[in-house]
């Protein structure tokens, strides 16, 4: 039966192909979204290594007064490039450190068994060379080639074993990040190296409140982190002062809060208080649960900061 203008009417058996093509798009989309459920509960527990550099990029975008659609464009390419950035990273740092996160991370996917060791390697090259593309078409490759660089050093030239080394790794990824986060949108400045450095420097020296709340598992492990190596209360004193003083850099360096700017004093007001939270948990509040929630204080704080470029640049 058919209708009066000749079109088929509702009854009308329609071609096999076209229910294939209904049944096909979810069974391409599925493995998809299921990769990208398996990357994020990989990088799921280091939100520092992956929101700060899209929130930079968002502010310089914003200070450069970027039209709408390169606004958007620009922060969906940091998305991606810091979600790479992060998921390299972590891909190798979890292949290699198994034996340790039996103790210290249980949760992870490893050792959950959601993910074979040789498919991880898979991933890491994959990731990897994907990473590095994505750097070449935003500009930004010597960056990328760097951090690729000193992820091989951390996670697989045994690196991670120093405390020196690894600390330094860790706050070498503050340019490492801000760096391109800056330069996708526009060319480096005086202001990417200040506030670069104003955010490396105290990084590299208070990043050992990371470690207090995996001793037992770095002992076990063998790796020497900062407070194995003075003894945890004098780790712990070092931090108290770290903290206490960091204030200062956020005013002097980074936010730099002056006359009527309420916006950027509450900023300052902000992470103050988050720097003299951890100042006193570091010293009043111990245990792995305890300084597991302390750490994460520190990377709101850092998160916070980045987030202030916004106002402050």
């Amino acid at each position: 039966m058919s209708t009066r203008s000749g079109a088929l009417a509702p009854d009308t058996p329609q071609p096999a192909s076209a229910g294939l093509g209904l049944v096909a798009r979810p069974c391409l989309l599925r493995p998809v979204v299921k990769e990208l459920r398996l990357s994020w509960r990989f990088i799921r527990n280091d939100p520092v290594g992956f929101y700060p550099g899209i929130l930079f990029t968002i502010a310089v975008s914003r200070h450069y007064h970027l039209p709408p659609a390169t606004f958007a464009l620009m922060s969906a390419a940091s998305l991606v490039y810091f979600w790479l950035y992060l998921y390299t990273f972590c891909l190798s740092n979890q292949l290699t450190g198994v034996r340790e996160d039996r103790v210290n991370k249980p949760f992870r996917p490893l050792i959950r068994g959601e993910v074979s060791q040789r498919g991880t390697v898979i991933r890491v090259a994959v990731t990897n060379i994907a990473f590095l593309v994505l750097a070449v078409v935003l500009g930004v490759w010597l960056w990328a080639l760097v951090w690729q660089a000193l992820t091989l050093l951390h996670n697989l030239a045994g690196g991670a074993r120093s405390w020196v080394v690894k600390d330094l790794v860790i706050a070498s990824g503050v340019p490492l990040m801000l760096g391109p986060a800056w330069q996708m949108v526009a060319p480096v400045t005086g202001d990417t190296w200040r506030w670069i450095w104003a955010l490396a420097i105290p990084v590299f020296l208070l990043i050992p409140v990371q470690d207090l709340r995996d001793m037992r598992g770095d002992i076990a492990q063998g790796r020497t982190t900062f407070p194995v190596a003075v003894g945890e209360i004098a780790a712990r004193k070092v931090l108290l002062v770290g903290f206490a003083l960091l204030p200062l850099v956020d005013h002097f360096l980074l936010i730099r809060a002056s006359g009527a700017d309420w916006s950027a004093w509450l900023a300052e007001a902000l992470t103050a208080a988050l720097c003299w939270l951890i100042a006193f948990r570091v010293m009043l509040m111990r245990g792995p649960a305890y300084d597991h929630c302390t750490y994460r204080y520190f990377e709101y704080w850092y998160i916070a900061v980045v987030a202030s470029a916004a106002i402050a640049l």
